[in-house]
């Protein structure tokens, strides 16, 4: 779908459909759209579909036009104003471009106006990023496509006065964060036997000779020689060969200066290993590599938007699966940290490789770090499936990340890391063991990571069990990988100060 600024009088407008917002319960409507009825568009006015209008969240009234080139104006509620934020304009825009999908429409006008009255910031930026996100669907594997999937074509921005540079330069960063976020959707909706760790390495390769990232994977016999025992324990039943990559981002005359790095979960798929999942906990586990996504999509946005700080990021990717040289319960290894490890639960495998990610990021002098990952389903019992899990070891940082999200409508919620949670996870056989109670299981995974964090480097930890993957279709999209996390990193990106941590 392409994005165009057309700069005309009203009176030339053309497309299928224009949109303009109106809330609900209000007397009068925002006034881009009162006073383009009152100056170019009277037929509007007077139509008695606007009596049909209710102003709920998403509903969408068309108002049919003859003899105009505005064939339809589609008015979409915004809800009750007092409820408004970023994640009611999301859902709202997305449910709107699905209607004009439903509609067959090919070029959708949006005036500039039709956002006079709405009071958040960047909505621009959010409209086009919601737009896409409205419109992204999976089909790569149906032998029959739906030729709605290609619609709409063309989505005209108009307005009777040259805008400025700066808009321009939104546009571009929406469509750009849009596109990131399909594609982090994509790699989590792809099949498991599409979407190995091999596969993964693979989309790192092409990315950075595109963008001139530095690529590395490292091979299973290498993850083992150099001492991770506690990633190697996860990928020991699995015919697929594991995959430690990383992509290495930083701008002309950065170079020496402290990354902010990035941890991704890369389960490709998860059985739970010995301990397997039951029927109806494994059917989706192709989901638990989204952390990695995520940064996966990030990365994809980092190389068009080009901010001024380095980056690096540290994708463990593996498939626990059990055969006969699975790793099994009660077995001691040694991590890449030196600490020893007792695994008293094969299906808590996210901790295990992500702990040695954590531990070998030392080698990059990390101002910051921070990991996501579907690490627990207690996030999910916590919190419900909007809301990610944050762990940290810096109120500076869970700050900037709680910020960022809030300003993109992805949700982060504190989670405490007290001292009085380790003796959960004391081992009688080893240092640590990988698992604690039913009870703050959550809160045990962040404290068993926080343990091969290296020391004095702030870090967050992001479970994103919940708002990774939707169970079935919202106004908000279809099912399946959401690309949570992409929009929030692309925001602390601009935000953060490396130096200042």
């Amino acid at each position: 779908m392409e994005f165009n600024i057309v700069v005309e009088p009203a009176s030339a407008w053309s497309a299928d459909a224009v949109i303009f917002f109106a809330f609900k319960d209000k007397d009068e409507y925002l006034p881009g759209f009162s006073s383009w009825m009152a100056s170019d568009a009277d037929w509007v006015a007077g139509s008695p579909a606007l009596t049909d209008f209710s102003g709920e969240l998403g509903s969408t009234t068309v108002i049919y036009g003859a003899g105009s080139s505005i064939q339809r104006v589609l008015l979409v509620g915004l809800g009750a104003e007092k409820d408004f934020g970023v994640e009611e304009f999301s859902q709202a825009v997305a449910s709107v471009f699905q209607k004009c999908r439903e509609l067959k429409f090919r070029i959708i006008g949006v005036p500039l106006p039709a956002f006079d009255g709405i009071v958040l910031e960047d909505r621009h930026e959010h409209f086009v990023v919601s737009a896409i996100n409205g419109l992204y669907s999976f089909d790569r594997f149906k032998t029959k496509k739906n030729d709605k999937n290609e619609l709409p074509e063309t989505v005209r921005f108009f307005t009777e006065e040259e805008p400025t540079e700066h808009f321009s330069e939104v546009i571009f960063k929406g469509q750009v964060v849009g596109g990131a976020t399909s594609y982090a959707r994509d790699l989590v909706n792809l099949p498991p036997n599409i979407a190995t760790p091999v596969y993964l390495a693979d989309e790192a390769k092409k990315m950075a000779k595109k963008y001139g990232f530095k690529f590395k994977a490292m091979k299973r016999k290498e993850i083992i020689d150099k001492g991770m025992g506690a990633y190697a324990s996860v990928f020991r039943g699995s015919a697929d060969e594991p995959r430690l990559i990383t992509l290495e981002y930083c701008p002309k005359d950065m170079e020496g200066q402290k990354p902010l790095v990035l941890v991704g979960k890369g389960v490709t798929f998860d059985t739970g290993g010995i301990s397997l999942k039951p029927t109806g906990a494994i059917e989706d586990m192709k989901c638990d590599m989204a952390g990695a996504a995520a940064i996966f999509g990030f990365f994809q946005a980092l190389g068009e938007l080009k901010p001024d700080l380095p980056i690096v990021a540290i994708l463990p990717c593996a498939d626990n699966m059990p055969d006969a040289s699975a790793t099994r319960p009660g077995e001691v290894v040694t991590s890449f940290s030196g600490k020893t490890i007792e695994i008293l639960n094969t299906d808590a495998e996210g901790r295990l490789l992500l702990c040695d990610a954590l531990a070998y990021s030392r080698q990059f002098e990390p101002a910051a770090i921070i990991d996501l990952a579907t690490l627990t389903g207690g996030c999910i019992i916590a919190f419900g499936w909007s809301v990610a899990a944050l762990m940290d070891n810096s109120p500076k940082l869970e700050n900037l990340i709680i910020e960022s999200g809030m300003s993109v409508g992805e949700r982060f919620w504190p989670m405490p890391l007290w001292d009085i949670y380790k003796e959960e996870l004391k081992s009688e056989v080893a240092d640590i063991k990988n698992i604690g109670s039913r009870e703050g299981m959550t809160i045990h995974a962040g404290m068993f990571l926080k343990e091969f964090v290296p020391e004095d480097v702030p870090w967050a930890h992001l479970d994103i069990a919940g708002p990774a993957w939707r169970k079935k279709k919202t106004q908000a999209g279809t099912a399946g990988g959401s690309g949570f996390g992409v929009r929030t990193l692309v925001e602390i990106a601009t935000r953060i100060d490396l130096e200042d941590m």
